[in-house]
């Protein structure tokens, strides 16, 4: 199904976004730029030592948000880890949770259960599965929640403790929409600034209350005009910044925020822009 709307999507995108139907233009009209041809990070493997870092790769994330996972691993690897991503892996199971297909998102956590079962740390670079591995107790693999962290959670804490450098301020101010999954579930709100300010960076708050964007999931598909209002609203806080760049750590969330800023602001991770300065890849 993903494999259909990415292609879908990249056509789409090089014939303009009309041609993505009218319920879909926002959401999907705020994708990358996708490439005709699917890569996958599945099956990387570090060379090195270390504690060994498990990366989920996600049914969105690997298809869509390729540059993360790149940038991720290598900020991991820089820290010291080995990092690993699994074949074995499937969907997290969030989106199943959250409809109500219970019995589909224990099938994939038990999955996940066993493709995960010898690294020390599941990662996720995505909020809202960050959050759900964080309740994998609840789908009866508890062994992967007591060793599931963000990865921006653990990049912050490779940066306090020394082990990831901390460039001098470049001036340059950062906008910061924090998903719901890591403001309101995971009580996460530190990390990305951390990140940013190692980055040479200054986070800039949006919206200290932090309402959602709108993006939740499905519900830019089944709600879209309610959607669309919150989306519009957290666009308006970010252009209100002046800043040319906003950051957040969820595909749904950076869909929503650049389905309705467009060209005007970039929206990318923070683990990307932190990859960036330190011009880190994969070894």
């Amino acid at each position: 199904m993903v494999s259909l709307v990415s292609l879908g999507a990249a056509v789409a995108q090089r014939v303009g976004r009309w041609a993505i139907p009218g319920r879909l233009r926002i959401s999907l009209g705020g994708l990358r730029r996708l490439p005709f041809r699917r890569s996958s990070v599945r099956g990387y493997a570090s060379s090195g030592g270390g504690e060994t870092v498990g990366l989920l790769a996600g049914c969105v994330m690997d298809p869509w948000f390729g540059n993360v996972h790149y940038a991720t691993i290598g900020l991991l690897e820089m820290a010291g880890y080995r990092v690993v991503v699994p074949k074995g892996q499937t969907c997290c199971g969030a989106l199943a949770a959250h409809e109500g297909a219970a019995d589909d998102a224990l099938r994939m956590a038990a999955v996940n259960g066993e493709a995960f079962a010898e690294v020390d740390l599941v990662v996720s670079n995505a909020a809202g599965c960050s959050a759900h591995l964080a309740e994998y107790g609840h789908w009866k693999v508890p062994a992967v929640e007591e060793r599931s962290v963000d990865a921006l959670r653990l990049v912050a804490d490779a940066i306090t403790d020394g082990r990831l450098p901390t460039l001098d301020t470049t001036g340059e101010r950062v906008a910061v929409h924090d998903p719901c999954h890591h403001r309101h579930a995971l009580r996460m709100v530190s990390a990305p600034r951390v990140i940013l300010r190692a980055a040479g960076y200054e986070p800039i708050d949006i919206d200290p209350a932090g309402m959602c964007c709108g993006a939740a999931g499905a519900y830019s598909l089944l709600r879209p005009e309610t959607s669309a209002a919150l989306g519009a609203t957290k666009a308006g806080e970010v252009s209100a910044t002046g800043c040319s760049t906003v950051a957040t750590a969820n595909p749904g969330c950076e869909m929503q925020l650049r389905g309705h800023l467009g060209d005007e602001v970039r929206v990318a991770h923070p683990l990307e822009l932190y990859a960036e300065v330190l011009a880190v890849s994969p070894r």
